[in-house]
């Protein structure tokens, strides 16, 4: 059978809506909290308000949104406990997502670790802060690569838009260090400190969290 009878699908206007209005949420467009319109995200985009509608629907199923009827549509903002839950909901999953990694790929999950602290030499080193939130989310998303479980890879994914949201926000100044003594305990083969280290990191971030959800 010849490839020239693929039909490549083409990609959706709702698609593409959604990709902008995220890629305004997580890197602070749009700010946390913030009342967003159907009909001047529509303007703005040229586009009918239909996919932007949709987009939202989406979006809230990611929880970068929150749908309110006869109130509007928000940006999420969470309060303080909230994000005490996301930090500690997150240990879980990643502690979890790092021990089956560890047991089943860890040349795999070392390599992609060592290339993420590099980029995170040069992105500190320029102080490039968007950059350092980038890599650190893929530091932490090598885990889940690396993991057999595709229930652990969903747990995570049910956060994975609101943490990206928040470190963009909140970007790790010493990242490389941070980083560093997760990547030695898991050469070194040690689960236990590599889970210990992991948790600490984790919770490290929830006064961070806690001061970009409230400044928006």
């Amino acid at each position: 059978m010849t490839k020239q009878l693929e039909l490549q699908r083409p990609r959706l206007l709702t698609e593409v809506v959604g990709e902008r209005i995220r890629e305004a949420i997580v890197k602070g467009d749009l700010q946390l909290g913030e009342q967003v319109s159907e009909a001047q995200l529509a303007a703005l985009m040229g586009v009918s308000k239909t996919p932007v509608r949709e987009a939202l629907v989406r979006l809230q199923g990611q929880g970068l949104v929150q749908i309110h009827p006869q109130r509007g549509t928000f940006v999420f903002r969470l309060s303080p406990e909230e994000v005490s839950h996301l930090c500690r909901f997150r240990v879980m999953v990643e502690t979890e997502a790092l021990r089956a990694a560890m047991a089943s790929e860890r040349a795999r999950l070392i390599k992609g670790f060592r290339q993420c602290v590099k980029e995170m030499k040069g992105a500190e080193a320029a102080q490039d802060l968007p950059a350092l939130a980038r890599i650190d989310m893929a530091f932490h998303w090598n885990m889940f690569e690396a993991c057999p479980s595709q229930y652990v890879v969903s747990a995570y994914e049910l956060l994975r838009s609101q943490l990206t949201a928040l470190r963009y926000r909140s970007p790790i100044t010493n990242a490389v260090k941070s980083h560093q003594v997760l990547v030695d305990a898991v050469g070194d083969g040690d689960v236990e400190a590599a889970c210990a280290l992991l948790t600490e990191h984790i919770l490290d971030n929830e006064p961070r969290y806690r001061a970009a959800c409230e400044l928006g």
